[in-house]
């Protein structure tokens, strides 16, 4: 960041209503996208943009500094993770409210007010979630009670697909409701979230030992403890189009995103509960590799699997490699919370 730039935060912080912080990885046009839809939704607003870039190598760094000079940014020389770059962005926000965005969304009108006007009318809520849509409307699942083993292995397993499965879990967990009443919850996604700034400087930052996936249901189970309510409001929406800075590495986002799942047991949870998930995941994981070898061995005979046989047995919706994909479930059958996974 030039000194421009810092001196601008300095003189201006006492004023700033909330920042703004957009973690990117290797998604330049649709980090353009989020910033282009940004400026309209925050017009008239006292709002200041942080980007955080994680070492991309698309030319999304140049991007900014040519087409958004105003934009506070924060070129990371490798990818530390989701976790360790919004904290970089944290840090450097002067704003009462702090937001994080992800770089593949598009904002809309309601998105930064409707967070906003939510902590606002609400002094107990120390977080505040939106609700998140495909880029069609319809609705994407974006926050739920705290994680249960029943949950996890029911949802792990592709058991929820069931009817009678599905309808427990509608009763029981907001993640399968319809998002359309304001509530509190357990935790919220992290791709457009907004949290106080005396959240962050009573409990701290997000936690860097997760890499990426679980950081915001950590974030949000310790402000609980710290003492403030989680909310999702439908007033805020937002247009997610999920996962497309992953999508190149397709096969390590499945094993981040159970890792992050069992560190979130292993920091939170019981030995026993922590014990019965990696058992769980463990066996599912064999029950996929077996099926993997069924559909690779149909593959060497000219059959192809199409797109839902193959998201059913791998758990990815992106098609990649054989052998990237059984690394990774063999990975995942042997999975530790302290394991490190990089991308």
């Amino acid at each position: 960041m030039d000194k421009k730039a810092r001196q601008g935060i300095v003189e201006t912080h006492r004023t700033i209503d909330v920042s703004v912080v957009v973690i990117n990885w290797n998604t330049r046009d649709l980090l353009h996208q989020a910033l282009a839809t940004l400026q309209p939704a925050i017009a008239g607003m006292l709002v200041e943009t942080i980007v955080v870039d994680n070492g991309s190598t698309d030319g999304s760094v140049e991007m900014v500094r040519r087409d958004w000079p105003e934009v506070v940014l924060v070129p990371l020389p490798r990818n530390v993770g989701f976790a360790a770059g919004n904290n970089e962005g944290i840090r450097l926000a002067q704003g009462r409210k702090i937001m994080l965005l992800n770089s593949d969304v598009i904002v809309l009108e309601s998105t930064v007010l409707g967070l906003s006007k939510c902590l606002d009318r609400r002094p107990e809520v120390g977080c505040a979630g939106a609700r998140h849509l495909n880029v069609d409307r319809t609705l994407q699942r974006s926050m739920d009670r705290f994680p249960t083993l029943v949950s996890d292995l029911l949802s792990y397993s592709e058991a929820y697909r069931l009817p009678w499965v599905e309808r427990y879990l509608r009763r029981h967990y907001p993640w399968w409701g319809d998002h359309g009443v304001e509530r509190e919850v357990g935790w919220v996604n992290g791709a457009c979230l907004m949290v106080r700034r005396e959240v962050v400087e009573t409990i701290g930052m997000l936690d860097e030992s997760f890499f990426i996936y679980g950081e915001e249901l950590d974030w949000c189970y310790r402000i609980w403890q710290g003492g403030w309510k989680v909310v999702f409001t439908p007033e805020a929406e937002v247009i997610h189009l999920g996962g497309q800075a992953m999508d190149a590495a397709s096969a390590r986002r499945i094993v981040l995103l159970y890792l992050g799942q069992l560190k979130f047991y292993d920091k939170h949870y019981s030995p026993l509960r922590l014990t019965v998930l990696k058992v769980g995941i463990a066996g599912l994981a064999l029950v996929r590799l077996a099926l993997l070898s069924v559909l690779y061995v149909a593959s060497r005979s000219g059959a192809r699997p199409n797109d839902n046989v193959w998201h059913l047995v791998t758990g990815e919706r992106v098609r990649t490699g054989w052998r990237p994909m059984f690394s990774a479930w063999w990975k995942i059958a042997r999975l530790h919370p302290h394991d490190r996974v990089e991308l």
